[in-house]
């Protein structure tokens, strides 16, 4: 049983279910009923690169990607995009 509806129950119970365990998710409004539905997201590779958190975070990332390709980019909202940074004087 996981309490808790948002973007770690359902990642827990997803990725359980994928090692064939039975999960149930339980939540007292609805699955994603809070932040995790609402909120957009901004990831960038090396945002923390060289911090002990680093291939934690390049982990994540991939992750993205991959949930993209086996979901459907459209069904998850995902699009890759190209940044740059710009230093601005004055």
């Amino acid at each position: 049983v996981i309490a808790g509806g948002g973007i770690l129950g359902n990642s827990i119970a997803y990725y359980l279910a994928k090692r064939s365990v039975s999960v149930t998710l339980i939540d007292p409004v609805g699955i994603a009923p809070a932040a995790s539905a609402k909120a957009g997201g901004f990831l960038a590779r090396d945002w923390r690169d060289d911090t002990p958190l680093e291939e934690l975070h390049r982990t994540s990332f991939g992750l993205h990607e991959e949930l993209a390709k086996e979901f459907g980019p459209d069904k998850i909202d995902y699009r890759r995009l190209t940044c740059a940074a710009v230093a601005v004087d004055g």
